[in-house]
């Protein structure tokens, strides 16, 4: 067996103990066929979070050896690398010894002798493995989400996609449907990424299931404001989840549910660490709605599709296409109506190269998006393409640099509304054409073992095409952030950014989402603008309890979420009117900017899920307002500050988990959330003071149940019992308006009051295996 040498990295000493890789499995490698004499090989292997080795690179040595050995080392099984509790990748190096056998000579005829007692030999030491952590320290400002600690978390159904509401600064619009306002911003305004690839969710929007299976993922990141440079072009939090590697060895893991099933196999394709990969999911919850109600149809299915070739020892390339398909309709006057349906697919190609300390990638992605509600659709036709470069200058210097484009072509699809209704043609306002291309670049300089800072900008070109009309709008986007080690067990945190965004034009509104257009309407030359800052301390407590309490304040100007829309006023009728011509027609001053501010105090107590005993608590005190526009009785102008649609005074999530033993685990998790604000209507048109009420509180309780038992030697079958607003809970709702028309004396007068949604309740029963 191997031994291990340890040296601890420089700076280690402000950080959680670090722990090398150990090895569980035999290290022996058989002496080559047909080769003769000693050899040594030198390897660097990679150790990935779950033990195995992903890579083996030949360092020095010779064939055959060199090649013996390279097999060999990619079955080795480790204990994984740790951080304190907390598994990381690790790259260490792995000296292989070959010696020949020497073949007994043939035995001399002579008188038998009595043997002279001998010393058994000395074992020559095995030579060392030079180890050293390759995981990077997490990003100021990120929260990071393992599949593996997300797993156990009652209501997100395994998936780190939907942990993400968990956090502290995020609600959702309605609890069930994972479209969140984010420290303030609209859904609309946050950036969703795989693998450095915009999509437009991540989330089914039915049970909000992720869309990528999570036997892919290997962890997400989420940032609530000011991220790296490398993301951009949103003025919201960023969501970027990240791919495993691929594997050397056959893998797979499959679910049934009552809702939906789903299925990930990977094999090797050769013994140079090519690969293949397949997944998808198919969601059937039509049986269990019925139940519930019978007035609405939900479906959705994704898919997921990877190869990767090893060119040469540095090199790859790989091809990568995933898609994703939601339906969501309810019946309307009797008559079922589409009020959702979304489409989206992805083909990326990628050239991957591996330097010393770090990697060179260059892609290429081609994309197609379709969403709407019924009649109209919006259609995107995309193109994009990127370059990325992160690689260690110097012990103290990392740099991060990259250039990227893309090119949307977006197209309005109109339908009939209903069976009988006839199909309208939209040519009025053409949708636009969107170029943007930019350069980023920030650099991650230690300047001492306490202090750390992150300097960035990022430059982009937002341009503009509609009606034969371009416009084009340079934007800089300047970063900051700083972490100060204080003492061995508290740092500060620090973030400052600037981001922006095209404006959002708003096509229709469906149950909890905007279907929308990027782009500059006519005459207006405005991005939306967003300056965030945020400061915080981080704790390192007993028992592996982290603490974070951190501090924000966020800056809108330009805004186009919801509240941020004209409202016109119309006089009320009360009587007979007095002869006088009627207020001119109201225009939307959209020449006007439209501003908004959101500040507040985030507190994230976390330990891992994968505890025996965990916990996770999550408390967010904020407030978030918008500046208004609309219409008085004479049709002047005014404007008013008013909370705004993502405005929740206290957002509180408690999640506890515990290991029963005999390998069953439960948990329970408690979501509350102040009401969110509304109007009061004038028959159906709102009416000043805007957002002026509040709904109740809204609270719900999610639990989960598992049982696992042994499934050969690395594989497992568990049963899991979980469930989502077991309590059936109602939550208020803006969009759910209930209307009574009915005659008076006068005439026919409909009064309309805000309603409730729900309970939205998710149900889950299945079995998991993985082997």
């Amino acid at each position: 067996m191997a031994s291990l040498a340890w040296t601890r990295p420089a700076g280690a000493q402000d950080s959680p103990a670090l722990s090398p890789p150990v090895p569980q499995s035999s290290t022996d490698v058989p002496y080559p066929p047909g080769a003769s004499g000693d050899a040594a090989v030198l390897l660097e292997l990679v150790v990935e979070k779950d033990g195995r080795v992903s890579r083996a690179d030949v360092i020095e040595g010779d064939p055959p050896f060199a090649e013996q050995a390279q097999r060999a080392v990619l079955s080795w099984r480790f204990t994984p690398a740790r951080r304190g509790d907390t598994p990381v990748a690790a790259r260490i190096r792995a000296r292989v010894a070959f010696h020949q056998e020497e073949e007994e000579p043939p035995a001399a005829a002579s008188v038998p002798v009595a043997p002279a007692p001998t010393q058994a030999p000395k074992p020559a030491p095995a030579p060392p493995l030079e180890v050293t952590v390759r995981g990077d320290r997490r990003e100021v400002g990120q929260t990071t989400l393992s599949a593996h600690d997300v797993r156990e978390m009652p209501g997100a159904f395994g998936d780190p996609f939907r942990a993400i509401e968990a956090l502290p600064g995020v609600v959702p619009v309605v609890s069930g449907i994972p479209y969140f306002y984010i420290r303030g911003a609209p859904p609309n305004d946050n950036g969703y990424y795989l693998d450095g690839i915009r999509v437009p969710l991540l989330f089914h929007i039915g049970l909000g299931q992720g869309v990528i299976h999570p036997a892919l993922i290997e962890h997400v990141d989420f940032f609530s404001g000011a991220p790296p440079a490398g993301y951009g072009r949103f003025a919201g939090a960023i969501i970027a989840g990240q791919t495993r590697e691929p594997a050397p060895k056959l893998h797979g893991e499959a679910n049934l549910r009552i809702v939906d099933a789903g299925a990930l196999v990977e094999a090797p394709l050769d013994d140079a660490g090519s690969s293949a990969l397949i997944a998808g999911r198919y969601g059937y919850p039509g049986p269990i709605l019925s139940a519930i109600t019978p007035d609405v149809k939900l479906g959705y299915w994704d898919y997921q599709a990877r190869a990767t070739w090893q060119i040469a020892e540095r090199d790859s390339l790989g091809v990568f296409g995933f898609g994703s398909h939601d339906y969501l309709a309810a019946k309307d006057s009797g008559e079922l109506r589409e009020q959702f349906v979304s489409d989206f697919h992805r083909l990326d190609l990628r050239y991957d190269r591996a330097l010393d300390d770090g990697r060179v990638r260059v892609a290429v992605t081609a994309g197609y998006d379709s969403q709407g509600s019924a009649p109209t659709y919006v259609t995107d036709r995309s193109a994009a393409a990127r370059f990325e470069v992160d690689t260690q200058l110097s012990a103290a210097v990392r740099l991060r640099s990259g250039a990227d484009a893309w090119f949307d072509a977006y197209g309005f699809r109109q339908t009939a509304t209903s069976p009988r209704d006839p199909v309208v043609p939209s040519s009025a306002n053409p949708p636009p054409t969107n170029v943007t291309a930019g350069v980023h670049t920030d650099v991650v300089w230690r300047l001492s073992p306490r202090v750390e800072i992150v300097p960035g900008a990022r430059v982009d070109a937002f341009a503009s095409s509609r009606a034969r009309t371009t416009t084009v709008v340079p934007a800089f986007d300047p970063r900051l952030a700083a972490r100060v080690t204080l003492a061995r067990h508290v740092a500060h945190l620090s973030t400052f950014g600037v981001s922006h965004q095209y404006p959002i034009l708003r096509v229709g509104a469906v149950p909890a989402a905007v279907v929308s257009v990027p782009g500059f309407p006519p005459g207006r030359e405005q991005l939306q603008t967003v300056a965030q800052a945020s400061q915080g301390l981080e704790l390192e407590l007993p028992a592996d309890f982290v603490l974070t309490a951190t501090g924000f304040l966020s800056g809108w100007s330009g805004l186009t979420d919801l509240t941020a829309s004209c409202v016109q006023i119309e006089p009320a009728v009360t009587g007979p009117q007095p002869e006088a011509p009627p207020p001119p027609p109201y225009v939307c001053p959209d020449e006007k900017p439209v501003h908004g501010r959101s500040y507040g105090v985030e507190l994230l107590l976390r330990r891992p899920l994968s505890k025996r005993v965990s916990g996770w608590l999550s408390y967010t005190l904020s407030r978030s307002t918008r500046e208004t526009h609309f219409a008085t009785a004479t049709g002047r102008d005014a404007v008013a500050t008013v909370p705004s649609e993502g405005d929740r005074t206290h957002v509180l999530n408690a999640v506890l988990a515990y290991d029963l033993g005999r390998r069953w685990r439960a948990g329970g998790r408690f979501l509350f959330f102040t009401g969110q604000p509304y109007s009061k209507l004038e028959g159906s048109v709102p009416i000043p003071p805007y957002n002026d009420q509040r709904f109740p509180p809204f609270f719900r309780v999610d639990v989960r149940l598992e049982k696992r038992w042994p499934l050969g030697t690395n594989g497992a079958i568990a049963f899991v019992l979980e469930g989502q607003n077991v309590t059936l809970s109602k939550q208020g709702f803006p969009d759910a308006i209930d209307c009574d028309t009915h005659g008076t004396p006068e005439g026919t007068t409909t009064t309309c009051t805000r309603g409730m949604v729900g309970p939205i309740t998710i149900p889950s029963l299945g079995v998991e295996v993985f082997f």
